[in-house]
């Protein structure tokens, strides 16, 4: 049994005792493992995305500019629109904040380990303000 489904068969039980539900645990069972599959099915599989649009996202990641993300992949400004809602569409999302957090969700974007630690709010680089 998949750890996930533990976690809802015990609240699937804990609920139905709650609330004073006739369910059986074969009633609960089958709904933990039927809630568990289609949970593991939505999350599962990462989106493909061409290396152009990963490009592109990259630049989203980055706060680009169109223009300086056109400049980077030798794009028209035009094609960078096009392939940011592309992009959109591919990760099911209207926004470039989001598609950057689910591209990090599904490990399509990575954050580079960081050498020294980032300086807080009001602080310069390397500075104990």
């Amino acid at each position: 049994m998949h750890p996930l489904q533990n976690t809802i068969r015990a609240g699937l039980l804990a609920e139905a005792e709650g609330q004073d539900l006739p369910l059986t645990v074969a009633q609960v069972d089958r709904l933990a493992a039927a809630a568990t599959t289609a949970a593991l099915a939505s999350s599962a599989a990462a989106p493909e995305l061409s290396d152009e649009q990963v490009g592109v996202l990259v630049g989203l990641a980055l706060g680009d500019s169109v223009q300086a993300t056109g400049r980077r992949l030798h794009l028209s400004v035009h094609t960078v629109r096009t392939r940011r809602l592309s992009v959109y569409r591919a990760l099911g999302v209207q926004t470039g904040s989001a598609a950057v957090a689910l591209a990090m969700t599904h490990g399509l974007l990575r954050i580079p380990a960081l050498s020294g630690r980032l300086p807080l709010p009001g602080q310069h680089h390397g500075g104990d303000a």
